[in-house]
């Protein structure tokens, strides 16, 4: 009975909820990717997702907040179980000390969607979302309690035990941030979706900076930060 009531309160037809839910995802993705989280209004991404009722984002995620992480874990967690087999391949290979192979593990799953539009409206979304004030995505991605990301945590900071926990921690933040801006940044070349050798070399020497700056020494400047920061 209330199934009923709600359907009739946001004007759906049975069946059609998760159809709803989904075009106001996709809808609110393109959106946010292209012009970010707070210059788009709930009204324009009802209104891109075909529906006429206004109240229908509302009812399906409450809140812009809701709507953003939604669209963050559909998609985060398709990446993430891509993401536990290349760990395990890794493993299997014997290779989960070689911080290299931990690197690609981690990101490939993301530089691959540059092959796709829909990969890309996400890197283009999740690159947005990086740069909101209200929404932590490194913290988000690191607590997500997804198997892969956790997994791939782990054979990090053993790769680098000789860091300080504080330092690990921040480094693996900053190659969320390298990573998803640099993607974000590509796509918006004007032959980003054509120049597949261009994309090889730039995914290839991203992976290249990534390694870099995880094994770059601690220098005596940011020990003595961290130790005055207590």
């Amino acid at each position: 009975m209330s199934d009923t009531v709600d359907e009739q309160k946001t004007g759906e037809k049975p069946g059609r909820r998760g159809d709803t839910r989904r075009r106001l995802m996709l809808a609110a993705e393109q959106l946010f990717g292209e012009r970010g989280l707070h210059a788009v209004t709930l009204k324009e991404i009802n209104a891109a997702a075909g529906q006429r009722n206004e109240s229908a984002l509302h009812y399906h995620f409450g809140s812009k907040q809701r709507l953003v992480e939604a669209i963050f874990a559909d998609r985060a967690s398709a990446i993430d179980r891509v993401r536990v087999q290349r760990v395990e391949a890794l493993i299997g290979s014997g290779r989960e000390h070689d911080i290299n192979a931990i690197l690609r593990a981690t990101f490939e799953p993301l530089t691959e969607l540059l092959n796709t539009e829909e990969g890309v409206r996400f890197v283009r979304f999740a690159a947005q979302a990086l740069n909101d004030p209200d929404f932590d995505l490194p913290i988000v991605a690191i607590r997500s309690g997804f198997e892969g990301i956790n997994r791939a945590n782990g054979l990090i900071i053993a790769a680098l035990g000789d860091l300080p926990p504080d330092i690990a921690i921040q480094r693996q933040r900053m190659m969320i941030e390298m990573a998803l801006t640099s993607l974000a940044l590509w796509t918006r070349r004007k032959d980003a979706a054509h120049d597949e050798a261009g994309r090889a070399l730039f995914v290839s020497s991203l992976f290249d900076a990534l390694a870099g700056a995880m094994r770059a020494p601690v220098s005596a400047e940011t020990l003595a930060a961290l130790k005055a920061r207590g």
